[in-house]
C-alpha cells in the first residue's frame, strides 16, 4: 500500500501529544530511538516502548506461516501505544513500512515520566489504548458474524474515512494504491474470492476498479452494504487534523 498524495492526507488518528508542549515533545523524542524503514520492510520486535510514525506509512498486522490479517494503518504523528507494557514478537504481529517511513521509539519510562506531569497526555494515551481494543473487538465481531461482501464494505468505508478524496464525479477516490491481495489482508479473506466481491460491487454501480486504487461512486450503497459507519474514531480524527477525510452518512 502507499499513499497517493502524503502531503495532502493528515494523521490517521488523534496525536496523542495533542495538548502538550512542543519543548516537552522534542525532549521526550530526543531520548527516542529513530528507525528508517525502506518499503516492505519490517520493524524489529520492541518491548516497552511507543512506537511514533514520524513520516510514511506503515502497517500492523498478526500473521501465521500461511495467513496474515491487517487490522490498523498508521500514518504520519500516529503512535501505536499497545507495546508500552510488553514485547511485540514479528511472529505473532508485525510493524511493515508501506512507503519510505521513519518510525521513533519512545521509551516506556520516559513516556510515563511525562504522562505522571501531564494529564492531557495521560488521557490521550489511554484514550488510544482504548480506542485499539475497541478497535480489535470490532475486527473479531466482522470475522465472525458478517459475509465477506459486508467485510470488504466495511474496509472501504473506513479506508474512505482516512483517505478518501471528493472526485469530480460526485464519488470518492480513496487516495491510497493498494492491490487486491492487500485489500483480502484487510476484509481476512482470500484474493480470489475478494476479486468475485468487487466485480459485484462494480456491477451494481456501488464503485469503481481501476489499477492498484478503488473509487467509491455511492458511498451511501457502500454503508448499506458495510451494516455500519466507520469507526468512530476515524470520524473523530476529521473533525481535527484538516486533512482530506471523509465522514460517512448512512440512509434509513
Amino acid at each position: 500500500m502507499r499513499r497517493n498524495d502524503p502531503q495532502k492526507q493528515a494523521p490517521l488518528f488523534r496525536d496523542i501529544f495533542t495538548g502538550v508542549g512542543p519543548s516537552v515533545i522534542e525532549a521526550l523524542k530526543q531520548k527516542g530511538e529513530a528507525q528508517h524503514l525502506a518499503e516492505g520492510e519490517r520493524l524489529p520486535p520492541v518491548s516497552e516502548t511507543a512506537i511514533r510514525v514520524e513520516s510514511g506509512l506503515v502497517k500492523l498486522a498478526v500473521t501465521s506461516d500461511t495467513r496474515r490479517l491487517t487490522v490498523a494503518l498508521f500514518g504520519p504523528n500516529d503512535t501505536i501505544c499497545a507495546p508500552l507494557f510488553h514485547t511485540w514478537n514479528n511472529d505473532l504481529f508485525y510493524v511493515e513500512a508501506q512507503e519510505p517511513t521513519v518510525v521513533r521509539l519512545l521509551p516506556q519510562h520516559e513516556v510515563m515520566e511525562v504522562a505522571s506531569r501531564d494529564p492531557e497526555l495521560s488521557r490521550n494515551i489511554m484514550r488510544q489504548l482504548s480506542w485499539a481494543s475497541w478497535s480489535l473487538m470490532n475486527t473479531i465481531h466482522m470475522l465472525t458474524f458478517y459475509n465477506l461482501p459486508q467485510r470488504v464494505a466495511q474496509v472501504l468505508v473506513n479506508l474512505a474515512a482516512m483517505f478518501g478524496e471528493p472526485d469530480e464525479k460526485g464519488g470518492l477516490r480513496i487516495g491510497l494504491r493498494f492491490t487486491q491481495e492487500e485489500l483480502a489482508d484487510l476484509a481476512g479473506a482470500r484474493r480470489e474470492t475478494l476479486s468475485t466481491v468487487l466485480q459485484d460491487f462494480r456491477e451494481d454501480d456501488v464503485l469503481d476498479l481501476r489499477y492498484a486504487r478503488i473509487d467509491i461512486k455511492d458511498m451511501n450503497a457502500l454503508v448499506q452494504i458495510a451494516g455500519m459507519e466507520a469507526l468512530p474514531f476515524l470520524g473523530d480524527a476529521s473533525s481535527h487534523n484538516g486533512g482530506g477525510h471523509v465522514k460517512t452518512s448512512r440512509k434509513g
